[in-house]
């Protein structure tokens, strides 16, 4: 009988427990998202100054760990047979640091963690379904080799269609790891980062809330356009070198406006 009162006390004390876990987990998370007045606060701001906020932004600003980042040696053989299989008069050099592969048509740039590519198509795609099938089989082929990167966005610039592709870690994208194609007619070209991506680190740093982070690009905004107009605000990583040569990805906030992007690291408020 004892035991069974016991083990009744126990069974309600775990569930007493539960209820107020949950419910400062719930406060917790209130305490950490942008309220609706914040946002009316910073559009009134905006409109101040002639900038208009054209998007949603990311409520939630919880403490974010950095990631570890380590360089990544690509094997020159694989990317070879990547960008430049089935292609004759296949020439290798070295320029100003970088590995050279050049062919009757296309060129690929090898520097450090970057990948610079062009080429040409035979004709013009028919649509912007076969652009995004050509760019899709090329990421296809490279994350065999190295990277998982997903697509994106599709959007429309005055030197063609840019289609990207981000690397994403802890269930966000990592800006640093980009693939971003431009396709204008039978021209096409690719910029493409990569480091290798390690583990989240222990410690948890609080983060600006988007609306900060809007708010410290404003004037880097107003440099570039005369009346700007944000598209997008999201939160990611990006990658960077600390003092001691080491490499992390820290959380960041990218900012489009205008058809360019503006980043501001989510520890420091610093933009660029």
């Amino acid at each position: 009988m004892e035991w069974t009162k016991a083990k009744n006390y126990t069974i309600i004390f775990l569930i007493v427990l539960n209820i107020a876990l949950f419910g400062f987990n719930i406060y917790k998370s209130l305490g950490s998202r942008i309220s609706s007045e914040r946002i009316n606060d910073l559009t009134a701001l905006l409109e101040q100054k002639n900038i208009t906020l054209a998007c949603p932004l990311p409520r939630s600003y919880r403490p974010m760990a950095k990631i570890e980042v380590s360089d990544y040696d690509f094997d020159l053989l694989k990317l070879e047979n990547i960008f430049m299989s089935g292609e004759s008069n296949v020439k290798r050099t070295e320029e100003y640091n970088s590995i050279v592969f050049m062919s009757d048509k296309s060129r690929l740039i090898i520097n450090g963690s970057t990948i610079s590519y062009t080429t040409t198509a035979d004709e013009p795609f028919p649509s912007e379904k076969a652009e995004k099938e050509y760019a899709d089989s090329l990421i296809a082929s490279i994350n065999k080799s190295f990277g998982n990167y997903k697509f994106h966005s599709r959007s429309d610039t005055e030197n063609g269609h840019l289609l990207k592709y981000y690397e994403k870690a802890e269930g966000r994208n990592v800006f640093s790891n980009f693939a971003y194609f431009t396709i204008n007619g039978k021209n096409i070209s690719l910029a493409l980062r990569y480091v290798s991506l390690g583990s989240e680190m222990n410690e948890s740093t609080v983060i600006y809330a988007a609306d900060e982070a809007v708010y410290s690009a404003y004037e880097l905004m107003l440099k570039d356009n005369k009346k700007p107009v944000i598209t997008n605000v999201e939160l990611g990583y990006y990658s960077l070198e600390s003092e001691n040569n080491e490499s992390y990805a820290v959380p960041f906030y990218i900012i489009m406006c205008g058809g360019r992007e503006y980043y501001v690291n989510a520890y420091t408020g610093e933009g660029f």
